[in-house]
């Protein structure tokens, strides 16, 4: 099996062709994979169909899982958040779970039904960016501290209607 990566951006991202995924890929397609993710930081791979059992298979292949610890559901798996734009959507700007002290090293987006049009996911390198920063901006934000919470997401606006 020969995997073809084809960039899909000057700074982020490549998709990977010629695999199939699931907890069963050998140990060099993993470790082909998992190089390919720590130089292009964002994977694509298309029409995989896995059930929910081989998505969590491929994704301990990378470590621990890291459920979200705000949702629960006796009908979800522990690390799988189903998510249905009818029912709920992200419609702000978000990271995947890194307000815990242990966040996850990676997250993996799976999607079941893609529109023809729209429901885009953005990406961004932090690391490049930070990189580019002028050397007194980086020094700047080096001594920078930030208390990450997920605070936002129980706050209840207070509105008399």
């Amino acid at each position: 099996m020969t995997i073809q990566v084809k960039p899909v951006a000057g700074r982020i991202g490549a998709q990977l062709e010629g695999v199939k995924l699931g907890g069963d890929i050998s140990g060099e397609t993993f470790e082909f994979i998992h190089q390919a993710l720590l130089k292009y930081k964002v994977l694509f791979f298309r029409d995989q169909h896995l059930s929910d059992a081989e998505h969590e298979a491929f994704s301990r292949r990378f470590g621990d899982q890291v459920p979200h610890p705000t949702v629960r559901s006796a009908e979800q798996s522990s690390a799988i958040l189903h998510l249905d734009a009818k029912e709920t959507r992200a419609n702000s700007w978000h990271t995947d779970v890194t307000f815990v002290a242990n966040y996850p090293k990676i997250s993996i987006l799976r999607g079941v039904v893609i529109p023809p049009y729209g429901g885009d996911t953005v990406w961004a390198n932090t690391a490049s960016a930070y990189n580019d920063l002028p050397e007194p901006l980086k020094q700047l934000a080096d001594n920078l501290r930030a208390l990450h919470t997920n605070v936002y997401d129980y706050a209840t606006p207070e509105f008399n209607t």
